[in-house]
């Protein structure tokens, strides 16, 4: 298959394909141009003309670049082999944010077994790497995120970085396929467990031979315990793994809720960087984690660096507090301040600029950018690579500069020149994020 490029309007159709992923409506971002890639061969197909290699690449058509990845991966119980599908829709909701978004096929399991899907997502991400200079991606800053089989799989890249036994040779070698951030919905972990957690209702028999966890792994899942347990996201947690976000409703008849209790145990122990948000009442759907009825009721336990906080309602399940988290992840800020000084005279002036990180979360690397609403052209800058482009201006780090801790602040200035009025720009983003004015 050869890679197709177009650019697209996401709209009316969106609001399709949104329902199709579980998205309610409600949440539809407004309608915003992007380049698709789609069908790109992240490796040669396996087998011939299956779709188990190819991604889609949707990027937005303005903003800073490079930008920051986010990577999706659609459930299927590992029956499918398009785990692409629906990745325009969440595209629709993080283009407009200022990320990237690749939709990522692996191998179904009737194509071949585990560790096979692993092996393609970390190929798909060396290959995304690889090439981040060519699709103006920031290679330092990869998000990950899937549903249900999805969600398994995100929690396998998420917690396996360095785990040489998962690389596999699939596509590009020699690259990282580490992630910063992930956020899983309704996970599977330890498929042993998945029976005797099943809802007093019922649920899936998970030890079938024919279960989606058998025919993953290739085996009755209770006649290959070694085996499973290399398939199980907690084999692979330790303190050093990056924050990751997983969502799991109490209600859900197909993936035991028990499963994300497993592994938020297993991270808290190992003092790591967990959130894990227990909606009631919620199915396997995201529409129903998602469903604002539940707002305010949902179990949040958070555990960092050997310590927890469990609250109810204290963070509710939308897209806006998801591309928080990930930011937040991604090390690139999730609120700020910023001070203008501007120091005026006849036809110039200079003005200094100090960025001020008010999130919880450190800042690694910043760009500062605003629209003059005059004529105003910048002529030298400090402490900031500063590049202007009509109205619109670009500062960057100056490398030396570029940590920003929580409570901290950073400075640069520069020169222009000017005719007329001179006002203060309206806005100031700090890493696509508006800052409040000091």
């Amino acid at each position: 298959m050869q890679a197709r490029t177009r650019t697209a309007m996401l709209v009316g159709v969106v609001m399709t394909v949104l329902a199709a992923v579980g998205v309610p409506t409600s949440f539809a971002p407004p309608a915003h141009a992007v380049q698709a890639i789609t069908d790109i061969a992240y490796a040669p197909a396996q087998p011939a003309g299956s779709r188990g290699h190819l991604l889609d690449l949707y990027q937005p058509s303005t903003g800073i670049a490079p930008r920051p990845l986010l990577i999706y991966h659609k459930g299927s119980a590992w029956t499918s082999d398009d785990g692409k599908a629906g990745a325009d829709a969440i595209a629709a909701i993080f283009n407009p944010l200022g990320f990237a978004v690749a939709g990522v096929s692996v191998r179904s399991s009737a194509q071949a077994v585990f560790p096979a899907q692993v092996h393609d997502i970390k190929a798909a991400i060396r290959w995304l790497r690889a090439n981040a200079a060519t699709y103006n991606l920031d290679p330092n800053r990869f998000a990950i995120m899937g549903d249900s089989s999805g969600g398994w799989l995100t929690e396998m890249a998420t917690l396996s970085g360095g785990v040489a036994a998962l690389e596999g040779t699939v596509g590009t070698t020699g690259v990282s396929s580490a992630v910063q951030v992930g956020i899983a919905f309704f996970s599977p972990t330890d498929f042993l467990q998945m029976n005797a957690q099943n809802l007093p209702t019922g649920g899936l028999d998970h030890n079938s031979p024919a279960s989606p966890e058998s025919l993953l792994v290739g085996c009755p899942i209770q006649t290959c315990p070694a085996t499973v347990a290399q398939a199980n996201p907690m084999t692979y947690v330790d303190a050093n793994d990056p924050p990751l976000m997983f969502l799991h409703g109490q209600a859900d008849f197909l993936v035991p809720h028990g499963q994300s209790v497993l592994l938020y145990n297993r991270i808290k122990a190992q003092c790591g960087d967990a959130t894990f948000v227990s909606v009631p009442a919620a199915d396997h759907m995201m529409v129903q984690v998602m469903d604002p009825a539940h707002y305010g009721l949902q179990t949040v336990s958070t555990t960092t660096d050997c310590g927890e906080s469990v609250g109810t309602g204290t963070l509710n399940p939308t897209w806006a507090n998801f591309a928080t988290f990930l930011r937040g992840g991604l090390k690139m800020g999730t609120s700020c301040e910023v001070a203008y000084t501007p120091g005026v005279w006849e036809g110039a002036f200079n003005g200094s600029v100090t960025i001020r990180n008010t999130g919880t979360t450190p800042i690694d690397g910043w760009t500062v950018t605003w629209a003059w609403s005059g004529n105003q052209q910048i002529t030298t800058a400090w402490n900031a690579t500063v590049v202007q482009t009509g109205t619109q201006v670009t500062a960057r780090d100056a490398t030396h500069n570029r940590y920003i801790g929580p409570g901290s602040s950073q400075n640069f200035g520069f020169s222009a020149t000017a005719t007329g009025t001179n006002a203060m720009p309206a806005e100031f983003k700090l890493n696509n994020t508006v800052c409040t004015r000091a």
